[in-house]
């Protein structure tokens, strides 16, 4: 990260990234997903990849559910393999998350988001909420984050496509958001929309208050979150479960993150004792 990269997360709760997924690899991960959407609800379960419809969403509003298809929904996504296991450990964004955690981290969560015309994500988490999982922290000159996420974007995503928003600051506020369980408006002056294209990434702490606008165009809003956390930290349940076959294909490093490091790993361990 650079000094002005730093000043910002730490000021903003984000980061965006422009162009870190490469129009190829943007290809690949869209045609991965029309495969895998291709298939029926129980075709898809049985290869690991349930959908979660969107209707059973304390967070989403739902859209309009095409006559075809699979309509709003997310799954998680690694277990289908391919090239979602290649983001793992993405050159263009993994130091980032590195630094922001501050610690050995591990993957604990990717999945995949599909949203239609009408749907939308209510605003939800904030610094004054206190949660364990989430909580942005910076100690001695180092971010000390416990949750940081990637939003990968597959499709282009304007403010009218039902963009990513956030209030800016807010992962450090004292004071609850007013706008939590509210679709974020991205007139309103506390809401920050953020457009952005296919292969740009917005990193984001956990904490701060995150949701996304409502989708009033035509397009399918297609977005990957890879969420990363430090060691110590448990995986969301299944959410980062990988394909069968996958410590054969992965490199050390993408092992280490997807089955959890060693909490120690960075430490001697003359400083480790047990009891």
């Amino acid at each position: 990260m650079t000094e002005e990269e730093r000043y910002l997360f730490d000021l903003q709760g984000y980061l965006v990234l422009r162009r870190v997924l490469p129009a190829v690899m943007v290809c690949q991960l869209n045609a991965e997903i029309d495969e895998l959407e291709s298939l029926a609800d129980e075709e898809a379960a049985a290869r690991g990849v349930a959908r979660r419809h969107t209707t059973g969403s304390i967070y989403a509003k739902v859209g309009a559910q095409p006559e075809k298809g699979s309509g709003d929904y997310t799954c998680d996504i690694l277990k289908a393999g391919g090239a979602f296991e290649e983001l793992i450990d993405w050159p263009g964004t993994l130091p980032y998350i590195e630094e922001m955690i501050g610690e050995p981290c591990r993957l604990d969560a990717a999945t995949f988001m599909a949203r239609h015309g009408g749907g939308g994500f209510k605003f939800h988490h904030g610094y004054a909420e206190l949660l364990p999982y989430s909580e942005y922290s910076f100690e001695n000159g180092q971010f000390k984050c416990v949750s940081v996420k990637i939003s990968y974007a597959l499709s282009d995503v304007g403010v009218e496509d039902g963009c990513f928003a956030v209030i800016p600051g807010s992962h450090k506020s004292n004071y609850l958001n007013p706008l939590v369980g509210q679709i974020p408006d991205p007139n309103h002056p506390l809401v920050q929309a953020l457009p952005a294209e296919a292969g740009d990434a917005i990193l984001f702490s956990e904490d701060l208050s995150h949701g996304a606008v409502e989708n009033r165009g035509c397009r399918v809003r297609r977005t990957l979150f890879y969420s990363y956390a430090p060691a110590f930290h448990a995986a969301w349940g299944r959410m980062a479960d990988v394909a069968e076959g996958f410590e054969r294909r992965a490199n050390p490093r993408r092992i280490a993150l997807a089955k959890g490091p060693s909490p120690f790993a960075h430490r001697g361990a003359s400083q480790v004792s047990v009891r």
